[in-house]
């Protein structure tokens, strides 16, 4: 690491003129005891119903989460203003998705009948590989992956001649457009592509029980509730999400990301048994700064108060326990449904590495699919949207304690340090 990345400080969430005059103003009222966006559950409820025309919820479970995480907002995330604007918008959004997607499925119901087999999930600690690994793997012109447009809007169901020309793809590059506006520094750290493989965090938000919402929030009291929630009914709703996407638009098998999938490995493997998993593995002491980065960029737009070192000590914890439980999941399931990757491994040879999981996991490697990487590759090389830069140091991170915490997941898997 050079002298400046030891150098480095913590830089304040950007904010242009426009919005530091509205979330004083928002700031003002506030002290004045006067609140101007209602984050009640009714209210939200309320103007998703209003929006569609629709009020069958399907299974009410989510409402639980979902009053937890609205509690948690109001005592713990300190959003201004405009963070309280954009988090009711979004909100109502996820509520309007649901509404839509309980509709298609009531309407077509043999949409719970589309085969979901032998899904491919990509999963490990944040910032770890899996997102180039994600992007390699949905090079195989056969498999079937989630779109960041149709995440944004799954209902009605996508169709696969419309692909390219779905109207939901120009609506999410404007939505793309002003975000980078707000936080331009995201790029470097997880750029947004519309028309490219996105996580799958966002069919999760529909039952509100995700791990986004702690990247956007300080949401502690949600954070502690969610580490006991039984998620397998959560899963089963992100499996009818697939079923629905996959109707007119199908694939060999899906490619399914997300680090968040290790928190939940026994609902995964509950309701996806037949799922082939590659977990990602890298030196925790680069993926903790990083993670750590992106969520002050990300929280940097719904809040004025970004503390890093909190930062740091929330995401040793939090993925330290996650790790611990991963473990003891895996002890006690057949290895062989598991692929384990180092990052080193993935970046010194990308091509040989995919086609060591397709012969592992028995895919077949389609003929285009080497060159398809190879222009990935040579079309998106490392850095292409700018230098993410962090330190140990920005977040309070102490090298020594770091290593100790995971001393015992370093030794399983044997991962080196860089």
């Amino acid at each position: 690491m050079t002298q400046a990345l030891h150098n480095l400080t913590f830089e304040n969430p950007y904010r242009p003129l426009w919005l530091r005059g509205i979330n004083w103003a928002g700031e003002t009222l506030k002290q004045n005891g006067i609140s101007l966006v209602n984050l009640s559950e009714e209210s939200l409820l309320t103007a998703a119903s209003s929006q569609t025309g629709l009020s069958d919820w399907g299974d009410e479970s989510f409402r639980l989460p979902l009053r937890i995480l609205l509690e948690s907002l109001e005592k713990d995330a300190e959003l201004n203003l405009f963070g309280r604007y954009f988090t009711r918008k979004l909100y109502i959004q996820l509520l309007i998705n649901r509404l839509r997607i309980q509709a298609d499925i009531k309407r077509h119901p043999d949409i719970l009948q589309v085969p979901i087999a032998r899904p491919l999930f990509i999963l490990g600690m944040p910032r770890s590989g899996t997102t180039l690994l994600h992007n390699l793997l949905t090079q195989d012109p056969t498999s079937r992956w989630l779109h960041l447009w149709e995440l944004a809007s799954p209902s009605p169901p996508p169709e696969y001649r419309n692909r390219n020309s779905d109207p939901r793809i120009q609506k999410v590059e404007k939505f793309v457009r002003r975000y980078n506006t707000l936080a331009p520094q995201l790029a470097t750290a997880h750029n947004l592509n519309p028309q490219g493989p996105e996580e799958c965090n966002p069919l999760f938000e529909h039952e509100f029980a995700s791990l986004i919402f702690e990247l956007r929030a300080n949401v502690k009291r949600y954070t502690e509730w969610m580490e006991t929630y039984d998620m397998v009914r959560v899963y089963q709703f992100y499996r009818q999400q697939l079923q629905l996407l996959a109707w007119h638009y199908p694939g060999a098998h899906w490619v399914l990301k997300a680090p968040a999938h290790i928190f939940y490995l026994d609902a995964l493997i509950k309701v996806f048994p037949d799922a082939c998993i590659v977990q990602t593995h890298r030196d925790p002491l680069k993926v903790l700064p990083s993670v750590c980065s992106l969520t002050a960029i990300v929280r940097g737009v719904y809040s004025d108060r970004v503390e890093p070192k909190a930062l740091g000590n929330y995401w040793s914890d939090r993925i330290a326990k996650a790790l611990e439980r991963e473990m003891q999941f895996r002890d006690s399931e057949a290895s062989s449904r598991f692929y384990d990757l180092h990052y080193h491994n993935l970046v010194q040879d990308p091509i040989g590495t995919v086609r060591q999981i397709y012969a592992y996991f028995g895919y077949d490697f389609h003929p285009q699919m080497a060159e398809n990487i190879k222009t990935w590759l040579a079309q998106n090389p490392q850095h292409k949207h700018g230098v993410h830069r962090y330190s140990l140091e920005q977040f309070g991170l102490d090298p020594e304690r770091a290593n100790s915490r995971f001393a015992k997941y370093c030794e399983k898997f044997n991962v080196k340090r860089e």
